[in-house]
């Protein structure tokens, strides 16, 4: 641990650590705070959810001097799949890290809470000393310039049938104004498309790697649109890519203070550990149930419950046929984001897996050496094909792999990850869609039921499965609300 006093900061029950001395679950951090000591029976507003679009609805709603709101939240914390750790003594994203001022919503808001003052680099993301790529066994580096190559075959990939990247999505914020030209190709898979290119054996293993990382599950079962969309919203450019979604982070508290000063301008009650089993509305008003049968009403509901976990709430009226098969589908992304602390301190290294080899690893890098002399070392991070991992906490499994595919002969001293899998929270990590579900799904998901509305980074029309995108939906969501307010009030004068 290091000098940083961390005694009296509170541990969430969730995430695991292993050292060799022994393994503990939950973690320390800041994002765990009190629930409201009092509660009102009926409120303006309810918000489920103080994930990042929660929080922000809940913030938005709040702001009218007469509308009570009540945010409620199943976890001990804040923050949903974005939450830091402090263990030893350092900032650890268990969740959603990387942050861009091409992201609207966010970097709005970080300018707001002068949070853009505090943004630092992943350096292994853009230079990193070292670059290497694991086809079986050995790591070999990658050859000078093969950067502009993966810039060729990245074009090459999201042009189809004489039609560019810009040609298919132009506005990639606005994904349903027609023409829409991408929808004739969202029933294609990344493993097809790539399958129509004519790549050499090396260069398609490579590739495969780097976008792998967008969704961390089989190429078969992902969407050429889910590459197409990350590709669009980050200029058409591979390398605006990995700028925008794996270089910038908070320092200085990580995204828990992100979530903190989002939390810190609600003026509402909030009630944690309280998980929402039923929804309930009539034509006057709506409804939440607990599990243990608490009963609060409200004019409005704001649910940000994820994709992959709407099924689990009972609603009253049910969803529509087409919203509860969405539910049902859900989205693909079942992999697991591991953090490694190693004893020695590496340079900046960056290193890919073949998404064909035994090790569950697909990508890892160096992130940095440590802030404080007591916690000096390399902490690395590392991503995990879905279901490559039997159980996260064998751990001569989780370091055995890594020693072989990643970083041979290492001195692991520590891993620590949050399983959003097994999490009956969230039942998977950040959205990623498999072929035919943006087109199918996405209109019919943003859709109010009611006086029940929905928002999440799972269906949001821009950096969907992002922290901007669960601001961009949240916001949508609070203004909806606020429309409906309005309008009841109207109707009492």
């Amino acid at each position: 641990m290091s000098s940083q006093n961390t005694n009296s900061m509170p541990r969430s029950k969730e995430g695991f650590l292993w050292t060799p001395q022994g393994a503990s679950e939950g973690l320390l951090t800041r994002s765990v705070v009190p629930s409201t000591t009092s509660l009102r029976r009926s409120y303006d507003a309810i918000v489920i959810g103080a994930g990042f679009a929660g929080l922000v609805a809940a913030r938005e709603l709040a702001k009218a001097s007469r509308t009570e709101v009540l945010l409620i939240e199943a976890r001990d914390r804040i923050g949903g799949r974005t939450w830091t750790s402090q263990e030893f003594g350092e900032d650890i994203e268990m969740g959603g890290t990387w942050v861009h001022w091409s992201q609207p919503h966010t970097f709005s808001e970080l300018a707001r809470y002068g949070l853009d003052k505090k943004l630092k680099p992943t350096v292994a993301s853009i230079r990193p000393d070292r670059s290497v790529h694991c086809i079986s066994t050995q790591p070999e580096d990658l050859p000078a310039g093969f950067g502009e190559r993966l810039e060729e075959i990245a074009s090459e990939f999201c042009s189809i049938d004489g039609h560019t990247s810009r040609d298919l999505l132009p506005y990639p914020h606005d994904p349903l104004r027609e023409p829409c030209l991408w929808r004739k190709y969202d029933k294609i898979s990344v493993e097809e498309r790539l399958n129509q290119l004519n790549l050499s054996g090396k260069e398609k293993d490579i590739f495969e790697a780097y976008i792998g990382l967008f969704g961390l599950c089989s190429l078969k079962d992902t969407s050429f649109f889910e590459v197409l969309r990350w590709y669009a919203l980050s200029g058409h450019s591979i390398a605006g890519v990995y700028e925008c979604t794996s270089t910038y982070k908070l320092g200085s508290g990580g995204m828990t203070s992100f979530a903190r000063a989002l939390l810190g301008d609600f003026r509402g009650d909030r009630l944690f550990s309280t998980q929402v089993a039923e929804i309930k509305q009539d034509g006057a008003s709506a409804q939440v149930i607990t599990a243990g049968g608490q009963k609060i009403s409200a004019s409005v509901v704001i649910s940000t419950i994820p994709l992959n976990c709407l099924s689990d709430i009972k609603f009253s009226p049910p969803l529509s046929p087409l919203r509860t098969e969405a539910a049902k589908h859900g989205h693909q992304n079942a992999g697991y984001k591991f953090h490694f602390k190693l004893g020695d301190v590496d340079p900046m290294w960056f290193n890919t897996i073949s998404m064909k080899s035994p090790s569950p690893y697909l990508i890892a890098f160096a992130d940095h050496n440590g802030t404080h002399e007591a916690s000096k070392g390399t902490y690395v991070v590392a991503g995990a094909k879905s279901g490559s991992v039997p159980d996260y906490k064998d751990a001569p499994f989780v370091v055995n792999h890594f020693k072989e595919s990643v970083r041979n002969g290492a001195d692991v001293q520590a891993y620590m990850i949050h399983d959003w899998v097994e999490d009956p929270y969230s039942k998977g990590a950040w959205s990623a869609w498999a072929p035919s579900a943006m087109a199918k799904y996405l209109g019919e998901l943003q859709k109010p039921h009611g006086r029940i509305l929905f928002a999440s980074a799972d269906w949001a029309n821009g950096w969907r499965g992002f922290i901007d995108g669960a601001l961009e939906s949240g916001k949508s969501a609070a203004n909806h609300a606020q429309a409906i307010l309005d309008s009841h009030i109207a109707n009492r004068l």
